[in-house]
């Protein structure tokens, strides 16, 4: 007998990002947040986040940072957990 396996209604070309992007948060953001610091404990998004979503950009195929708002972000933000943010953001957050 044949398995079936139920999908979500929402897929995506880039769907195997999100595994990474986990692997991403539970191994190295905790580290890079702790070593740099936070950079807002009210609003904002944490240096971890901000080095997260250049790294689905260039892992995603775009070839600069504003690809993740024209391109990505309505993919990247299917995901319930993680953010991802702006490429405004992304470059300010190296100042």
């Amino acid at each position: 007998m044949a398995k079936i396996q139920i999908k979500s209604e929402k897929l995506t070309s880039i769907g195997g990002i999100f595994p990474i992007m986990e692997k991403f948060d539970r191994m190295l953001s905790h580290t890079i947040d702790s070593t740099l610091g936070l950079r807002s404990k009210v609003y904002g998004y944490q240096y971890s986040e901000i080095i997260r979503s250049l790294m689905c950009v260039y892992f995603c195929g775009g070839s600069c940072v504003e690809d993740v708002s024209s391109h990505l972000m309505e993919t990247l933000c299917l995901h319930p957990h993680l953010r991802t943010c702006s490429a405004d953001t992304i470059l300010w957050g190296y100042i």
